[in-house]
């Protein structure tokens, strides 16, 4: 009788416990969603959460090349390629620019649309990927993933191989991948800010 009663007790305190995990829980993901909206809000930016982004329409070839500049300071555009992930419904262009007066001196960038359901995955993947914290340093050689500019970015720089990278997010939506040819990490950084991110997709 006693181990009856026991038994009982056990099982009255074990569902309590999971009552009180459940609320916890969702306290945790209400205040979560909270902070997340505040911080859109502060900043000013509104950003789309991964499932109604995998109900946006990406960008059309039309909506990327209108943006696309022909230049950016010293760079030119030497080759475009847009339509490549049609066959995956994934909107991308990738745009090979070369500099006016030094021809090694390449930089290749790509943008991938977040916007439909295969690209949404793989945008949710980077998005985790970046906000990690990660250093690794030899000599002159460095990759890290931090936060430059309001943004997560992974940065990689190996001089002994005349390459450098960037990857970042923008605007919780467009996966951006700019690589260089006898390029620093600074000269990728100035092209990046040339480039008027703001209005891709407007």
């Amino acid at each position: 009788m006693m181990n009856e009663k026991m038994n009982v007790v056990k099982s009255h305190v074990k569902v309590l416990l999971l009552l009180f995990a459940m609320v916890f829980l969702g306290l945790s993901c209400q205040k979560s969603n909270s902070s997340l909206q505040k911080g859109n809000e502060k900043s000013g930016k509104v950003e789309l959460p991964m499932q109604e982004l995998s109900l946006q329409i990406p960008l059309s070839r039309e909506a990327f090349k209108n943006w696309l500049p022909d230049h950016v300071g010293e760079f030119h555009i030497l080759k475009t390629v847009i339509g490549y992930k049609d066959a995956a419904d994934m909107s991308a262009i990738t745009v090979t620019y070369g500099h006016r007066s030094d021809s090694t001196k390449q930089i290749l960038l790509e943008i991938l649309d977040g916007a439909g359901p295969v690209a949404s995955i793989i945008l949710a993947g980077s998005l985790q990927k970046l906000e990690q914290d990660f250093e690794e340093k030899e000599d002159n050689n460095f990759s890290k993933i931090h936060e430059r500019n309001g943004k997560r970015v992974w940065e990689v720089q190996n001089p002994g191989q005349d390459f450098s990278s960037l990857e970042f997010i923008h605007g919780h939506r467009f996966l951006v991948s700019i690589k260089g040819d006898h390029l620093k990490h600074e000269d990728l950084w100035f092209f990046a800010d040339n480039l008027d991110f703001d209005t891709l997709g407007k």
